[in-house]
């Protein structure tokens, strides 16, 4: 298929911030780069539901997607070759404050969200636990279907991280299937009615599920602050901590 050039995803604006130093994280040019055009489709479907997630569950409007870039020159085994690929860098919000891959040690709930809504849409995601090339950006392509496999390292590595960072119960973060992984896993399931991980219904359903209880957490609110009314005293008036 054809390929394309793309400007924007979701109606966000793309910036290349590798451009220069001091770029990454923070700004950037815009760019317009090829894409295959499948690939190109399933990309805007991806950002339209982050978008909306980020903004409707985190409290965190898109204004500008900071990328690493999508096309590579020359031939080798990465899709980044086919234009098949893409690499997430952060995001800049309307609020004036930003995202950016490298902050997952501080906050693991919001990069957590955004890795389970890119893993219900593309098969390959590689993160920030995955290797240290990773460190700083998520690689997603559609080279395999959206599936869970246990014996993928960043499949477990990804549920791993959930349980710990996002459900607060202990478990070993190694990236290997095993014995306590799990029954943990099982343990997160049957707490939300979600059957065996072989279904991809059932996976996608699980990472629906941790996208919106990890962005939660990063709002640090359950709510809308102006449902919530400060309580004062009946005797003075005086407001009461919270």
């Amino acid at each position: 298929m054809t390929d394309i050039r793309i400007d924007d995803l979701a109606g966000k604006p793309l910036l290349y911030d590798r451009s220069a130093p001091g770029h990454y994280g923070t700004g950037g040019v815009p760019t317009r780069p090829f894409i295959n055009q499948t690939f190109a489709s399933e990309c805007e479907d991806c950002f339209v539901e982050l978008c909306r997630r980020l903004k409707d569950d985190a409290g965190l409007e898109v204004d500008k997607i900071l990328t690493g870039g999508v096309s590579r020159a020359g031939s080798g085994s990465s899709l980044h070759h086919q234009n098949r690929a893409f690499d997430l860098d952060g995001f800049l919000f309307a609020d004036g404050t930003n995202w950016v891959a490298d902050t997952f040690p501080q906050r693991p709930q919001l990069y957590l969200g955004i890795e389970a809504v890119l893993r219900k849409h593309f098969g390959t995601v590689l993160s920030y636990d995955y290797n240290r090339a990773h460190q700083d950006h998520f690689h997603f392509d559609n080279g395999t279907a959206v599936k869970f496999k246990s014996a993928a390292k960043s499949h477990v590595i990804f549920l791993q991280n959930a349980i710990a960072l996002v459900y607060q119960m202990p478990i070993g973060r190694d990236g290997v299937w095993g014995p306590q992984t799990d029954r943990e896993v099982k343990a997160l399931r049957d707490r939300f009615g979600i059957g065996a991980l072989s279904s991809v219904s059932n996976w996608t359903a699980l990472l629906d599920q941790i996208a919106k209880d990890a962005m939660e957490q990063e709002r640090g609110t359950v709510g809308d602050p102006e449902d919530f009314e400060p309580e004062t005293c009946p005797c003075c008036g005086q407001l009461l901590p919270s």
